[in-house]
């Protein structure tokens, strides 16, 4: 089980650079709950995950490098999660060159069609600002 979780995950890699919006929203439960690192704190449904696949691959004109570090699965029964951290590199429309590392953790749940992520959460690593007394 873990295999073809972590296989899923790695293939990512592939979908990402080809821009291939359908192979990686076909991984996700019609009902997945996201919080992504980017926009809203809470969405759902994967047709929400299409959108934001769209809007950020189309903010690229180059291709998207996916480099994924650190994949820990574990499953048991119908019911796996990973975690991981992703680098992403690229060029955007304007210009601006994208070199930054992700947190990633995913849920995935077992069915008649296969897994599919029902939970992930995306996050980027920040400092928070210092307050007065710290």
């Amino acid at each position: 089980m873990t295999a073809v979780l972590a296989a899923l995950v790695e293939s990512r890699i592939g979908a990402v650079a080809a821009k291939d919006v359908e192979t990686l929203v076909a991984q996700y439960a019609e009902d997945v709950t996201l919080f992504d690192a980017l926009g809203p704190l809470r969405d759902t449904g994967r047709d929400v995950e299409r959108d934001r696949l769209q809007q950020w691959f189309g903010a690229y004109r180059s291709t998207i490098d996916l480099r994924i570090k650190d994949l820990e699965v574990v499953a048991d029964g119908d019911a796996g999660f990973a975690h991981y951290l992703f680098q992403v590199r690229g060029t955007m429309t304007d210009g601006t060159e994208v070199d930054m590392w992700v947190r990633s953790t995913v849920g995935f749940r077992r069915g008649e069609d296969g897994w599919k992520i029902v939970h992930e959460h995306s996050s980027v690593p920040f400092t928070p600002p210092c307050t007065a007394g710290d």
